[in-house]
């Protein structure tokens, strides 16, 4: 079984928040929208095995390494486009692919071969940790909308409401005592993502910093202006490293 996505869990963050489902694939995971399997993450010391790839069907790909010609078929899966995450740039790149993997009709993905006897579909898992069974709704994925940041800011109720943030990101800003969106803008985003790299040194990225930005400007993080991304990396590099805690096991 694959472990939870860690250095690229942003990346995952980027699907529709209610609009895919995951799964263990090689080492890695695979999301799939409806049908089709869209994203493959991979995080492993092996060159081959550590970045994203984007299913694309022979008869696109041409296209899709004409629009993104960083992209390269994988050695040993030819069928997937493959990202290395050295890639300079791997951060601003990933966002912009993925507006085009989630466009309506968008030829990236690809939909696999069913197994066994024609006519069946294969049974549906839920609430597994390697199989993640979420409702489908991609008419407007959150990489896409946009409001006045006062408005957005005042009708947010909830972390989750903001832009970039979801789910997931309310839970972590509930542990480091987070919890209303009046709390979060009078924290301002250096003092919160201070607070969540001291909590997990995962959140020591240049990524999250341009989430909290965009989060307090409605704006999608990779969208923020130039001199906000040059302010946000250079914070999060005088950010000290800190070792994450290991919990100690309770003795019998």
């Amino acid at each position: 079984m694959a472990k939870e996505p860690g250095e690229l869990k942003w990346v995952e963050e980027l699907l529709p928040e209610e609009g895919y489902r995951r799964k263990s694939m090689f080492g890695g995971f695979a999301y799939y929208i409806e049908e089709k399997i869209v994203l493959l993450i991979f995080e492993s010391d092996d060159s081959r095995w550590n970045g994203v790839m984007f299913p694309v069907e022979k008869e696109f790909q041409e296209k899709a390494l004409a629009k993104f010609p960083v992209l390269s078929p994988h050695r040993i899966l030819p069928k997937w486009l493959y990202l290395p995450l050295n890639t300079d740039g791997f951060e601003e790149i990933v966002p912009d692919i993925l507006r085009e993997v989630l466009r309506p009709q968008s030829f990236w993905g690809s939909i696999p071969k069913p197994k066994g006897k024609k006519g069946t579909s294969p049974k549906t898992k839920k609430n597994k940790d390697d199989d993640i069974q979420v409702n489908i709704d991609t008419r407007r994925p959150r990489l896409f909308s946009d409001e006045p940041a006062e408005e957005k800011l005042k009708k947010a109720k909830r972390i989750s409401d903001l832009k970039n943030l979801g789910a997931v990101s309310e839970k972590q800003f509930a542990k480091i005592g987070i919890t209303t969106v009046p709390q979060f803008m009078k924290l301002g985003w250096k003092k919160t993502m201070k607070k969540l790299a001291e909590y997990d040194p995962k959140h020591r990225h240049s990524i999250y910093a341009y989430a909290l930005i965009g989060a307090l400007t409605n704006t999608e993080f990779n969208r923020i202006s130039e001199e906000e991304k040059a302010e946000a990396r250079a914070f999060v590099r005088s950010l000290p490293k800190v070792e994450k805690k290991k919990t100690k096991k309770k003795s019998r």
